[in-house]
């Protein structure tokens, strides 16, 4: 609804003429705005977060719709049936606004609750992420690399492995298997990431210099954590609960109400 409205509508229920000791705010002729009703425009989260300036900008946006309202009910315009009408209407829907934020501020997620619904819906907080299939040469002397690289020109990877590569791996042509970006050193990682299938190049690390292709990749889905998805299932579970909460209460309320309609 639009906010003017509201303020509009604000006037007309609850704006008269007030007890001076009353804590006054604003006043446009005979009307009144009192610090309770200023306050009742407001949830108290937003109220409490609200800036001097937001609340001065508020007080002017009242001032000129209540000078207008006034106007409206000096020129009788306010009489008219359509205007009593959208009042009516307004009215209701601040009134059941009312009650629903009155309900729903009791609605609580225990972390049970969060923690049972990630059991059961687990599957559905996937992520997925790259993998290569590497072979690689290792050295600590770098002097060693372009007689490695000549080896691969000459024979093969595999080959360059088993007689140059200073780790265990080497014995068996260099294949280490599939490695991810959680396992693999940040320069090998950036540097598998540029090569193209089959393609080599030398890497340096803190333990030496290795020389690397890959050969294949795959995608895997591992499921994120409970604590990394908590946040999201709080959000999930919350709105499943205030839709159960407000679904109930109109059933409720239709149930122990009589209602006829006739369009």
């Amino acid at each position: 609804m639009n906010r003017f409205f509201i303020i509009i509508l604000a006037i007309t229920l609850f704006s008269c003429v007030q007890n001076e000791k009353e804590n006054i705010v604003a006043q446009v002729n005979e009307i009144k705005l009192t610090m309770d009703e200023f306050k009742a425009n407001f949830s108290d989260k937003e109220w409490d977060i609200l800036t001097i300036e937001e609340k001065k900008v508020f007080i002017q946006d009242w001032v000129q719709l209540t000078l207008l309202a006034q106007e409206a009910d000096a020129l009788e315009i306010s009489q008219s049936p359509k205007i009593k009408e959208r009042i009516k209407a307004a009215e209701i829907n601040i009134k059941a606004n009312a009650l629903i934020a009155t309900k729903l501020v009791d609605v609580t997620i225990s972390e049970d609750e969060l923690f049972n619904y990630y059991k059961i819906h687990k599957s559905e907080y996937k992520v997925s992420h790259k993998e290569y299939k590497v072979q690689r040469i290792f050295t600590k002397d770098e002097a060693k690399l372009k007689g490695i690289f000549d080896a691969i020109k000459n024979t093969s990877f595999k080959d360059a492995a088993i007689e140059y590569s200073e780790e265990p791996a080497g014995k068996n042509g260099g294949y280490i298997g599939f490695i991810s970006k959680k396992n693999a050193h940040e320069n090998i990682w950036n540097a598998l990431i540029s090569l193209q299938k089959h393609y080599y190049k030398s890497v340096e690390t803190n333990r030496g210099f290795y020389v690397l292709r890959f050969y294949d990749t795959r995608i895997v889905y591992t499921n994120k954590t409970f604590l990394e998805v908590k946040d999201k299932i709080k959000e999930t579970v919350t709105k499943k609960k205030k839709e159960d909460l407000f679904d109930n209460l109109i059933k409720e309320l239709r149930n122990k109400s009589e209602i006829t309609i006739s369009i």
